[in-house]
């Protein structure tokens, strides 16, 4: 009887665990995912791997169209479209392994996952893909809006008065950057505003640099003929070019490259220039007494000269030692603003002359500074002689006229309460003498006209 019952139970328990394993293999070979299986918190279980793309799509896509993020900069804003990123949900993969969820290993694993699997919710996350080219090339048309160059302060002299405009700062999109974080954003799915990566870039010169331009450091002024109506223009070309004019501290001041080539088609007209010893016809004649004039005013603000040649003849409007010639790109007038403070320049023209004023703070306003000279040699002209047969005996007509020729050495003197400091010597220059050509008559004539010979001079 015992015995009897006891095969009873086995039969029974075997009917029920090939009832449970056949009801597991009958549901674990059918086309549906297992029940509680979400992807990204939508519900895919008891539907087959085609409807639940349906509705994943459907549910996502919906939603994708209308995804974006904002990205920000002050009060400006932008909105990058999902869509416009080519922004993609990958379903078949999610879809493949919720699908996969109670389908691995053998019949007892199996049958084990499906009853985990309805205790314990199973979330899919989807996957997805971007082109990060779009954003980048999103942030580069974001950046065009963004990016700006600082303006520096300006300063002009206006009726004696200085006028200085403000700084305004400059902006910059670090675009790399920015990339970075709108993938991350994206890579996290963060729902939050982006503040863009902006780099402020400030002005090199600013208003309160300007303000220290208070003293006038050194001045200097040459007078000209106003008649020469060519050489004047070139005299007031030039020094519109050089008037309203900012040297930084430690920054090197160049004529050539200020005031540009002196050509024709930039306004300059033909006067006298000295080319080859002589005094010939020569576009942007003039010029050099502009870089004459400013060449003192620079010595007596006691700035660093850098670069300074003589002409080759000494000049009418300024003395021996204290002239600067300027020739093509090769002959240059350069000085450095050697103060801790930006240095301003004002060059104007009135009537007769042309003037320069540099401007800076003066923080020693008991010192003077003076330009001293002093002939060191005096090389005398040889005087050509040609016998004319045309002019009667005695007839002498100076063609050209001899013009000695000097050796000069310059000083620059700072003074300090009545004192002489400092004695600077500046330069050794050497102006060369010019010959002079003289005709003479040897055509003889009677004794009344041989009296009344003379000596004609040109």
């Amino acid at each position: 009887m015992a015995k009897g019952y006891k095969g009873i139970i086995i039969g029974l328990i075997s009917f029920v665990i090939a009832l449970i394993v056949g009801s597991a293999v009958l549901f674990l070979s059918g086309d549906k995912i297992a029940p509680n299986v979400f992807i990204d918190g939508y519900d895919v279980g008891r539907i087959t791997m085609e409807e639940a793309a349906i509705e994943l799509k459907n549910a996502f896509d919906d939603n994708l169209s209308e995804a974006y993020m904002i990205l920000k900069y002050g009060e400006k804003t932008w909105q990058l479209n999902y869509k416009d990123i080519d922004y993609s949900y990958d379903y078949e993969k999610a879809l493949a392994k919720a699908y996969s969820i109670t389908r691995q290993g053998n019949i007892f694993k199996r049958y084990v996952d499906s009853i985990l699997v309805r205790m314990n919710k199973v979330d899919i996350p989807i996957g997805f893909s971007y082109n990060e080219q779009k954003i980048a090339k999103l942030i580069s048309d974001i950046s065009k809006e963004i990016d700006s160059e600082p303006i520096d302060a300006t300063i002009r002299l206006i009726s004696g008065k200085f006028q200085i405009t403000d700084e305004k700062l400059g902006s910059k999109l670090n675009q790399e950057k920015a990339v970075e974080m709108v993938s991350e954003a994206i890579e996290k799915k963060s729902i939050a505003d982006i503040e863009l990566p902006v780099e402020v870039i400030n002005a090199e010169i600013t208003r309160e640099d300007l303000s220290n331009i208070t003293d006038k450091l050194g001045e200097y002024a040459t007078s000209f003929n106003s008649a020469n109506e060519s050489r004047t223009y070139n005299i007031k070309l030039a020094t519109k070019s050089v008037t309203d004019v900012l040297v930084r501290p430690g920054e090197t001041f160049s004529l050539n490259k200020t005031i540009g080539p002196r050509l024709a088609k930039y306004g300059y007209r033909t006067a006298k220039v000295i080319i080859n010893n002589e005094y010939v016809d020569g576009i942007g004649g003039g010029v050099c007494q502009v870089s004459s004039t400013l060449y003192n005013a620079a010595l007596l603000a006691n700035l660093k000269i850098v670069e300074r040649k003589n002409h080759s003849l000494p000049s009418s409007y300024i003395a021996m030692g204290r002239d600067a010639t300027i020739s093509g790109d090769y002959i240059d007038f350069k000085f450095m603003n050697n103060t801790p403070y930006p240095i301003y320049i004002y060059g104007e023209v009135k009537g007769n002359q042309v003037r320069f004023s540099i401007y800076g703070k003066n923080e020693n306003k008991g010192r003077q500074i003076k330009i001293k000279t002093e002939i060191l040699k005096k090389i005398e002209p040889k005087i050509k002689i040609i016998e004319d047969s045309s002019l009667p005996v005695g007839t002498r007509i100076v063609e050209k006229k001899a013009i000695p020729g000097y050796v000069v050495r310059s000083y620059r003197v700072i003074v300090e309460n009545g004192k002489e400091v400092l004695v600077e010597p500046l330069y050794t220059d050497t102006y060369r003498a010019s010959d002079g050509v003289t005709r003479v008559g040897t055509k003889p004539v009677s004794r009344s006209v041989e009296e009344e010979a003379k000596t004609v001079e040109n």
